[in-house]
């Protein structure tokens, strides 16, 4: 039971020091798989619960950072139990160079997110003939 209580504290105590975050809203870390193509990154992340419209990505040359909140959905009558609440989506991941930023498409489904990172030419696998 004490540590309920400790972890309690310490994810109150985190969710406090990020600016906007409610009383009562978890932030949590999606998780993700990365895939490589000849052609580009795929970031896929799981975020189920969220709206497309609440889901924020930015990129620029060092970080690719993605966020999102779910909806409270407490229904008429007496909540008897919570264990969904509400979430905050956070995470970032870092860049390397060779991505090309304006090219960058996201799509949601299911809740799931994927981005495609087109790679930059330069870094493209190329395949060299023999002569």
């Amino acid at each position: 039971m004490e540590n309920r209580k400790n972890t309690a504290l310490i994810r109150a105590c985190c969710n406090a020091m990020i600016p906007g975050v409610e009383e009562g809203e978890i932030i949590v870390t999606p998780d993700a798989n990365i895939f490589e193509t000849n052609d580009a990154f795929i970031v896929e992340l799981d975020m189920p619960g969220a709206a497309k419209e609440s889901i924020t990505i930015t990129a620029d040359t060092q970080i690719l950072s993605v966020s999102s909140t779910t909806t409270d959905n407490t229904k008429s009558g007496k909540l008897l139990l919570n264990e969904i609440g509400k979430k905050r989506y956070q995470r970032e991941f870092r860049l390397g160079s060779g991505i090309k930023l304006d090219e960058i498409q996201a799509e949601y489904n299911d809740g799931v997110l994927l981005i495609t990172l087109p790679k930059a030419d330069e870094v493209k696998a190329r395949h060299i003939n023999i002569q």
